[in-house]
């Protein structure tokens, strides 16, 4: 069914003129790696994440499949003022089902002005718009505990408008729109080590969980020069999650207090699944903040990204985030080093559970990019997971554990 939803859509794309060049360009990575040392986790196993919202994760034994993939683009022009634009990836940790990342039209209003409609990345991060396109960074990856929601693209409107202010150029762009994450990994993943969030009602069947982020509204700045280069975003969303629920039915047949027989209930009368129903816990208000930039010397390049996240549900729950790295300029050769630091502060205290850090970890990493060709790079890199979360008396939200991953990439466009 896949399949043929996307040779649909190519259809739709070359339709609106059967004449029109399609550009096709597509990026792509082959990543191998393998935990060195760690912990265990809850699971009994010492694993590294490297992708929470696909919940990609690394353990003791070589595997490429976790974060390989490899991205399509299309793009066609509709008139002189009008194209659409497609993207397809395939990810080894999706089992390399295809999905539709990018599909939209973008209108050129003005010389300076465009307006975007369909589905296209979040500007979320400093590295959003190719934040999955390996060789456009020094990195493996950009820090998992950064940039984890599990939210990255919408389907909505953004209008952008570009112009110069003396030597800098300036962009501007407000979009709003809807998007919804189903049968979402990570959130059955730490379910089943104790926690993430709890229904009001029922007991969790293991699965997964479905993410809905509405009445998104939001903002993006971004203003460089030859050697510095900001972006700043500001949206507020609805968020709310869902999962499947049963119930545990106790009959007292002879009326002695003790239960005769226990049914188990998973669906409802009309045969459809029990759904968790909302909570202060899974339903509630985003806001998002983000600060991030590069700036270019002679011989070094710094890169930071700052988040702060907060959620207006019981726990009053705040997420500060930030990475800074460095890398050393040179034509070939380009080491590396970055650190990044995140932390979940509770500002309200739910059903006597109190205030303060519920969880808190940093990833150093250390890395080599060896550009192989104009068009490839081959990649080595250490991180190390440092979970600094246990905070007595607060529960610790992290489920995680110390661990020290080595990886090898080879990211390359087309």
């Amino acid at each position: 069914m896949r399949i043929l939803i996307l040779l649909l859509i190519s259809t739709v794309l070359t339709a609106f003129n059967t004449q029109a060049e399609i550009r096709v360009s597509g990026y792509g990575s082959i990543v191998a790696g393998k935990v060195i040392s760690g912990d265990p986790d809850p699971s009994g196993d010492v694993e590294f994440q490297v992708d929470f919202y696909d919940y990609a994760y690394y353990i003791e034994e070589w595997d490429w499949e976790q974060e390989s993939m490899v991205a399509l683009q299309m793009s066609t022009d509709i008139s002189d003022k009008m194209t659409a634009t497609m993207q397809l990836v395939a990810k080894g940790a999706d089992e390399w089902k295809p999905d539709v990342d990018w599909f939209y039209v973008s209108y050129e209003l003005t010389e300076n002005s465009t307006l975007m409609v369909g589905r296209r990345m979040l500007p979320m991060y400093y590295f959003s718009e190719y934040m999955e396109v390996g060789y456009a960074y020094p990195w493996i990856r950009p820090p998992a505990n950064l940039y984890w929601w599990e939210i990255t693209q919408f389907n909505g409107a953004t209008y952008l408008h570009n112009f110069y202010l003396n030597n800098w150029s300036v962009d501007v762009s407000v979009f709003g729109g809807r998007e919804t994450q189903r049968n979402i990994k990570s959130h059955d993943f730490w379910r089943n080590r104790g926690g993430y969030y709890f229904p009001p009602e029922g007991t969790y069947i293991a699965g997964t969980a479905d993410v809905t982020w509405s009445e998104i509204m939001g903002l993006n700045v971004a203003v460089s020069n030859d050697w510095l280069d900001l972006r700043a975003s500001y949206f507020k969303t609805h968020y709310s999650t869902t999962a499947n629920v049963m119930f545990f039915d106790e009959i007292d047949v002879d009326n002695d207090g003790i239960p005769d027989n226990v049914i188990e209930r998973r669906t409802n009368p009309d045969g459809t699944p029990i759904r968790s129903g909302k909570s202060s816990l899974t339903d509630f208000d985003l806001s998002f903040i983000g600060l991030g930039g590069s700036m270019t010397f002679d011989y070094f390049t710094f890169l930071f990204d700052y988040n702060y996240v907060t959620y207006d549900d019981g726990y009053g729950s705040e997420f500060p985030t930030y990475y800074i790295s460095a890398v050393y300029n040179h034509e070939t050769w380009q080491p590396y080093i970055g650190l990044s630091k995140a932390k979940l502060e509770l500002t309200k205290d739910y059903e006597g559970f109190g205030v303060g850090d519920a969880e808190e970890h940093q990833i150093l990493t250390l890395g080599l990019r060896y550009n192989v060709m104009n068009n490839a790079s081959l990649k080595f890199e250490w991180n190390k997971f440092e979970d600094q979360g246990d905070r007595s008396p607060w529960y610790d939200f992290s489920y995680h554990n110390d661990a020290t991953l080595f990886s090898v990439a080879l990211d390359f466009i087309f």
